[in-house]
């Protein structure tokens, strides 16, 4: 992971989702596009990331925790009420024993999210033809 920063910061608008996708596949924030300036986030994630041979698969949270549990260290996105406002805000964590440790926030202050988190993000690889089972 590189750390890249977001740009923008009006509510709506804000980029730390940009940045934060980024941050995980090491490009720079101009390469990657704002995904919730579009109608559906996640569909045109989806598309762009499938170029990429990825995928977005993301989790809701029950009482901010994931509802399985997971090996320690297992990097994601994860979103929550953002401390600068009304509005949403991501990071980049990973899970632990004690639930999930900040890796990264892309604002400048550091703050990450305010509360439980909403939701975990994770990038997963799609499946190649013929990497599957025998059929």
């Amino acid at each position: 992971m590189r750390p890249v920063f977001q740009t923008e910061f009006e509510e709506g608008r804000g980029n730390a989702l940009q940045a934060c996708v980024s941050s995980l596949l090491e490009l720079s924030l101009e390469d990657v596009p704002n995904f919730i300036e579009f109608a559906d986030y996640r569909q045109t994630m989806n598309e762009w990331l499938a170029k990429r041979g990825l995928a977005f698969l993301r989790v809701d949270l029950v009482d901010g925790e994931l509802p399985y549990s997971t090996a320690p260290g297992l990097g994601l996105l994860l979103a929550g009420k953002s401390p600068r406002g009304d509005h949403r805000h991501v990071i980049l964590a990973a899970t632990s024993a004690e639930g999930f440790q900040m890796l990264h926030d892309p604002h400048p202050s550091g703050a990450g999210i305010h509360g439980n988190a909403l939701w975990a993000g994770f990038l997963i690889p799609l499946a190649i033809a013929g990497d599957g089972p025998a059929s």
